[in-house]
């Protein structure tokens, strides 16, 4: 076997079991092959290939028919159906998988598509994951165009494609994930110059192109003509590490005003005119080896460290165009832009500015780099220097996927200094950029995205850091402390969720659950106690338990028959759950009870608690302000102002808060705020601007 190949296969067993000792695995195999279909599905999702996918494990019989899952995914449309069956073999050296258990493999996950189309459902705990797939897929069939199953395996395979079938009248396609395919697509941390991409191996000849003027500059441009079918195999080849440098996500065909679908019609109907439709894309290479053909025309036979810094669209178009929608793109040509830059220090700023200027089809905005953009690569600095309260271990941001294994195999070559790295940096406490925006995204209460899965969540999440910070903004120490309080937050939610064994929707659960924390305590929660600690408190754990329960059945109801996941990637979902009154002890757990604020002065960190404490009664107050809406605050506030009833500073906390409600509460009044909140809408009261009386919500 390949060594690079093998280091890659134990690196991804280890990130498996590593992720297992975060939840606290329970020891079962169906566990870790979870996780196993999550890792992948995560990276299936960042290539644009699948989207929303969800995990479920499902094992059972119909009839005499047995049937397996290992996920699902079901397009909005109800036209195109994925299912993922997963052999998960856990062995940190590959071994074969024999061609009949990937046949039965394939027939299993088939079998599970034919019985939930004769009603599966019926003999199913509606409770439980499979249910749900199970109806949709019954009352949907009639309009699935297409279904695609992946087999997904830690294993080898040497069989690589299995022929399409039809079933129930829709075609069944096939797509085979195994370890080595897995390798190629989703290696980390390769340097650009290791894709050494052959034309004449790849298409069958070197690519025809013309040299352009290159007086005085610092790179090289060639104009050249790349066909469909070579950028089909390039992106199946590569997947995003083909993107590494591009500033852009794939952002889907949907919708018929955008340039995805524009390009997907294009495809369709017209592939011949797709070069005088499309824009073209724009490749960076390290080197080229240029020849010169018979005719005298330059062509390109390879090049290395290739790129795609411009036009990640159009290639992941025409790949979705062949894989998926299985047009021909044979008449597809696309006008291409190769440069070969001189300095490779100038490279970034230079890809970074082809973006800025080169791009039309959409605006391109900087949150749309991923891995290196500044904000990732601040983080990943501050978790290499900022020590956790013991002294002596560290949190690991893995900004590109597998570093942390890397790291290990570089600084641990022996058992004991292996030992040393774990202990200062443990596997549990690695995080990468996905969980980030999840974390985040979650305490700033939209679970909704979160439950639109990682990769989309990710966009989202890298779209609001464009939009609500400043150009030179980056995060410092107290941010990376709260950002880790969140995370042991997230997760200590995750681990309850898992561990009370809810049978579906696990994660849309937790999303919900650390959102509604945030919300109904108005975010006052003691992040850097949290982070002081690395834990929440035990009473914390059982308010969120308790909660965790009214949240499952209250997504359940409210989604009045519909999917549980496909409901809670909707913001009314949200706007529902907050309607929930939840009830918070007394005692208050101490997150609650005291809050301790971070201050930064001369280039040191202190912390400072409030010099008062927290009751249940201040999350009441917070409660009762959420009740009112903007238009009657505002009316406070002007009767406060003319009226000379209230103080300057009183009318202004009214104001305040009919701005948060305006915006619909993101963001809720602080414990203090609350406090002097009901003493003005008391004398509001009592000088008949309001109705009597605003009495605090009715419990449960």
């Amino acid at each position: 076997m390949d060594r690079e190949l093998l280091a890659f296969a134990q690196r991804f067993n280890s990130d498996v079991h590593d992720q297992a000792l975060a939840g606290e695995d329970d020891g079962s195999d169906v566990y870790s092959e979870n996780i196993f279909t999550e890792l992948v599905l995560e990276h299936l999702g960042s290539i644009g290939m699948i989207e929303g996918a969800e995990v479920c494990h499902y094992e059972g019989t119909y009839g005499r028919a047995i049937l397996k899952i290992s996920g699902y995914s079901l397009a909005e449309d109800k036209e195109r159906l994925d299912l993922f069956i997963t052999i998960f073999v856990d062995t940190a050296e590959p071994r074969s998988i024999p061609r009949e258990d990937i046949n039965r493999a394939a027939d299993r996950a088939v079998r599970f598509l034919e019985a939930s189309a004769g009603g599966l459902h019926d003999q199913l705990e509606p409770s439980g994951e499979a249910f749900e797939i199970a109806r949709a897929i019954h009352s949907s069939i009639g309009s699935i165009e297409l279904v695609r199953v992946f087999v997904l395996t830690d294993g080898l395979i040497s069989l690589k494609k299995l022929e399409p079938r039809e079933t129930l009248g829709t075609p069944v396609k096939f797509e085979i994930w195994d370890i080595e395919r897995l390798y190629r697509g989703m290696l980390a941390g390769v340097p650009r110059d290791e894709i050494d991409v052959n034309f004449v191996s790849m298409y069958g000849q070197a690519i025809p192109c013309l040299p352009a003027p290159d007086e005085g500059a610092d790179f090289k441009t060639y104009l050249t003509v790349l066909p469909g079918e070579l950028l089909y195999k390039l992106y199946d080849e590569y997947g995003s590490r083909l993107l590494e440098l591009n500033v852009r996500s794939f952002l889907g065909v949907r919708g018929s005003k955008t340039v995805n679908s524009g390009i997907r019609k294009t495809l369709k109907d017209e592939p011949a005119r797709f070069m005088a439709y499309n824009n073209g894309i724009v490749v960076t290479a390290d080197t080229l080896d240029i020849e010169v053909l018979s005719d005298g025309r330059a062509a390109i036979r390879s090049a290395k460290g290739l790129q795609i810094v411009n036009g990640g669209q159009t290639t992941a178009s025409i790949h979705r165009a062949k894989d998926h929608d299985e047009l021909d793109i044979s008449a597809v040509y696309v006008p291409t832009k190769i440069i070969t830059v001189v300095d490779a220090d100038k490279l970034d700023k230079m890809v970074q500015m082809i973006s800025h200027y080169a791009n039309s089809q959409n605006t391109v905005q900087p949150a749309d780099f991923s891995a290196n953009h500044p904000y990732h690569v601040k983080l990943e600095e501050l978790s290499s220097t900022v020590w956790c309260p013991d002294g002596h271990s560290r949190w690991f941001y893995e900004r590109a996927r597998g570093s942390y294994q890397v790291a290990l195999s570089r600084e641990g070559a022996t058992p004991a200094a292996a030992r040393r790295f774990k202990e200062r940096m443990p596997p549990q406490r690695r995080f990468t950029k996905p969980e980030v925006a999840k974390y985040l995204n979650a305490w700033e209460q939209k679970p909704h995205l979160v439950s639109y899965g990682a990769q989309k969540n990710f966009d989202n999440f890298m779209q609001s850091i464009h939009t609500s910070k400043s150009e030179d903004w980056l995060p410092d120490q107290t941010y990376y402390r709260q950002l880790i309080a969140k995370a042991i937050v997230f997760r200590a939610a995750q681990k309850i969720v898992r561990a009370e064994k809810f049978p579906a929707h696990q994660a849309n659960i937790t999303a919900y659950l650390v959102a509604y924390l945030s919300w109904r305590t108005s975010q006052a929660v003691d992040l850097e106690g949290i982070w002081q600690s690395q834990k929440v408190s035990d009473q914390l754990q059982q308010v969120l338990r308790e909660w965790a329960h009214k949240i499952d059945q209250y997504l359940r109801e409210t989604a009045q028959g519909r999917m549980v996941t496909e409901w809670s990637k909707r913001e009314a979902c949200w706007e529902k759950v907050r309607d929930l009154q939840l009830e918070l002890p007394e005692p208050l757990p101490p997150e609650l009870s005291e809050r301790r604020v971070t201050a930064t002065g001369s280039g040191t960190a202190r912390t400072k608690p409030y010099d008062e404490k927290l009751s249940a009664e201040d999350y009441r107050n917070i409660e009762v302000c959420k009740t009112i809406d903007g238009g009657t605050w505002l009316r406070v506030h002007a009767w406060g102002k003319k009226s000379g009833e209230l103080k300057n500073w009183q009318s202004g906390i009214a104001h305040t808060l009919a701005g948060y409600a305006a915006s619909d509460w993101d963001k809720g009044p602080s414990p203090k705020q609350a406090r002097h909140a009901i003493v003005i809408l008391k004398a509001a009261e009592a000088a008949g601007v309001i109705p009597k009386k605003f009495d605090e919500p009715e419990r449960p």
